[in-house]
């Protein structure tokens, strides 16, 4: 049954889908169950190998459309796709293998508040609860408080994922995803629209859950670090050096990454391929030497102080 609220408006929900029909169900289930819910799920198929239909609701209320893609182009591609096809005054995204927590649209709603004429308005996203195996963890246990989003990204390793974004849907084009760059989406998303002039909604409760056992299975997840590059090619020109320095240390030598790969982004930094500006070399060359598990505790410090202080 959909729930009520003052002024609320149509949300579209768009979902890029890729070969994960079982996580697809749980997905839209999800939404379903929400104490408010959109008027339509939009299921961006992006070439699956399986044949399958959806019904053409998803109970009473909510309208679901599939759309099948003939050539597979990846989640950002899909997720544009949907935006164009939406009919609702707000867009949200879920990805197939993520989930919302049962409040999300009524608390999104809510935060969003009247719906303005400039196209540049705000962008919404709220926390993150991250799903390892039976342990649950905040994404971010310090709200966001309007920085750069490269530095919340990069050096305050803050979480920005894609099921917990919403945005009006007459802010785009001027506000969309990349649709070349295959890792790294939601990264680009939010420092795009934090170029275009809007500033961000931020919920701190968390309101999707995102699991990391997933992760390499992913539409957009390719093992190699090349994806990364790609990211990190766009943007090089823009970023500190610390952030560059965190970036290379913590996305393309660390994260996700075989030893084969970490030891190639390696020659690539050594060979000049991969430039980090003269004063970050100190800094990446103070992560290498007390490694990753040293830089863990450093933030895990940092983070303990952020949280004595917005606790203050």
């Amino acid at each position: 049954m959909r729930g009520d609220l003052d002024g609320a408006y149509n949300v579209s929900v768009v979902i890029p889908h890729y070969n994960r029909l079982d996580l697809l169900w749980v997905a839209i289930e999800s939404i379903a169950t929400q104490t408010v819910v959109p008027s339509e799920i939009i299921v961006i198929d992006d070439a699956s190998a399986l044949q399958f239909e959806l019904p053409s609701h998803c109970g009473a209320d909510i309208r679901l459309r599939l759309i099948r893609e003939t050539q597979n182009r990846g989640a950002a591609w899909c997720r544009n796709r949907g935006i164009e096809e939406a009919t609702g005054d707000l867009i949200a995204f879920l990805d197939a293998d993520d989930r919302w927590l049962p409040r999300k649209l009524e608390r999104c709603i809510a935060a969003f508040g009247p719906k303005p004429s400039d196209p540049n308005a705000k962008v919404l996203f709220s926390n993150v609860m991250l799903i390892d195996g039976n342990r649950r963890t905040l994404g971010n246990p310090v709200p966001y408080r309007g920085q750069s989003m490269f530095d919340f990204i990069l050096l305050e390793g803050g979480y920005i994922q894609t099921s917990s974004i919403m945005m009006w849907r007459h802010q785009y084009p001027l506000i969309s995803f990349d649709g070349i760059l295959r890792r790294h989406q939601d990264w680009d998303f939010a420092i795009n629209a934090q170029r275009q002039g809007c500033e961000f909604i931020y919920v701190h409760d968390a309101l999707s859950e995102y699991s990391l056992n997933g992760a390499g299975l992913r539409i957009s997840e390719i093992p190699s670090g090349e994806p990364s590059l790609e990211f990190f090619n766009k943007y090089k020109k823009t970023m500190s050096r610390r952030q560059v320095s965190s970036f290379v240390f913590d996305v393309l030598i660390y994260k996700r990454l075989s030893v084969m790969s970490r030891f190639g982004i390696v020659s690539k930094i050594v060979m000049g391929e991969i430039n980090v500006p003269e004063k970050g070399w100190l800094i990446l060359l103070m992560r290498l030497i007390i490694g990753r598990g040293g830089v863990r505790v450093m933030k895990k410090l940092r983070k303990k102080i952020q949280i004595g202080d917005y606790s203050a």
